[in-house]
Parts: structure tokens; sequence; C-alpha cells
């Protein structure tokens, strides 16, 4: 028996839920370093916004790192300017496309 391959609507349902959860550790590890930040919209910029230094990006990548049990590469920071930016380019670690 030849296994069967997702629909594309399963497959954008597992994207679209990967996301969620990437977007939802961002927020919990944004909440748990910066208290209140946690609700910024996606485009604020982190650094202005959640008044984040360099010190405090490394922490919120730490707490990421350890909610999602990944490690995240310091290329993928650069990106890291907004909750947005950071969340495609965690995902983009696991191979998706956004």
């Amino acid at each position: 028996m030849t296994p069967s391959l997702p629909s594309p609507i399963e497959g954008q349902e597992a994207d679209a839920a990967k996301l969620t959860a990437i977007e939802h550790a961002i927020r919990d590890a944004l909440g748990a370093i910066r208290p209140g930040s946690a609700d910024l919209p996606g485009d604020a910029d982190l650094m202005q916004e959640a008044d984040l230094d360099s010190v405090g990006v490394m922490d919120l990548i730490m707490e990421i790192e350890d909610r999602l049990d990944i490690s995240i590469p310091v290329e993928t920071l650069a990106d890291a300017r907004t909750v947005n930016g950071l969340r495609s380019g965690i995902y983009r670690l696991d191979g998706g496309a956004a």
C-alpha cells in the first residue's frame, strides 16, 4: 500500500498551526523578559517598542529556544526586528516558506 500524501489543505493547516505555535512561543518569551510587551503588534520594532537592547534580544532568543526546543542561528536574528520577522525566520528553520 502506497502512503498517501497530505492534501494541500492539510498542509496549509499544519503550516498555520506551526506558525501559531511559533508566535505563541515568541509572545510568551517576550512577556517573560519584558512584561507587558507580549501584546505588541506583529510589525512593532522589538528594539524600540519592547525596549530590547542586544542583551535583551539574546535573552528573548534563549527563551524562545527553550520554549520550542530549537537552536536559532545568529543569521536569523538579522531578520528578527519584529515579531512577524522573527516568526518567519524561525519557521524557515524548519523548512517552511513563510
